[in-house]
């Protein structure tokens, strides 16, 4: 569950490097070949020398600019970048390290990530969990309810919740959980990307 930037910004800091010194060899060149025309040239071409002179100070002023907006730009970019990772990071942290059970798995509930309370609810590491039907751990009594509330879930946008008894890795007996998922679209799209599941364990206190 991660960010990644669709560029690497040290390319638009070089670019813009590379345009300020293109730029100041190209001036270099321009004047010395102005400098040398001037000198062979009748002085009757002088103003009109001048005139070239004042229009190439012009383009090299804007080449200038564009080169401080593109700093100005990648610097923004940056800082932009910065700022989404430091998101990314802390809504990652905050589903690790959630006390509750929380799994997003496909339209099929094939895990695509579990945080450190899934885990530690269905005895499994993360590598282990990923790409693992959900049903693995539903007691098979329960797998048929299980793949029909799926089913059900997967067309609605509102939280669907019902119990289930699930059945760790290596456990003695079966865990009565409740399950509380909501499928994820993107934006401006009807087509479901993954399902969002909240897993809490039902003690006796929570059955009365």
């Amino acid at each position: 569950m991660s960010t990644k930037p669709t560029a690497d910004l040290t390319e638009f800091a070089e670019f813009a490097d590379a345009v300020q010194g293109r730029r100041l060899r190209s001036e270099r060149i321009v004047r010395h070949a102005l400098e040398r025309v001037g000198s062979r040239l009748p002085a009757e071409v002088g103003p009109e020398l001048m005139d070239v002179s004042r229009e190439l100070d012009g383009t090299f002023r804007t080449l200038d600019s564009a080169a401080e907006e593109l700093r100005v730009q990648n610097e923004a970019l940056f800082s932009a970048r910065f700022e989404l990772e430091e998101s990314s990071a802390l809504f990652r942290e905050l589903f690790e390290l959630a006390p509750t059970a929380y799994v997003v798995t496909d339209t099929d509930a094939r895990v695509l990530y579990a945080n450190d309370a899934a885990c530690a609810l269905l005895r499994c590491p993360k590598n282990a969990l990923v790409k693992k039907p959900l049903a693995c751990f539903v007691s098979l009594e329960d797998r048929s309810g299980f793949r029909a509330a799926v089913v059900r879930a997967r067309e609605t946008n509102a939280v669907s919740t019902w119990p289930v008894g699930l059945f760790p890795r290596g456990a003695s007996r079966t865990l009565e959980c409740r399950m509380r998922v909501r499928p994820v679209a993107a934006s401006g799209s009807q087509l479901r990307l993954a399902l969002y599941w909240n897993i809490t364990e039902e003690t006796d206190e929570d059955l009365f």
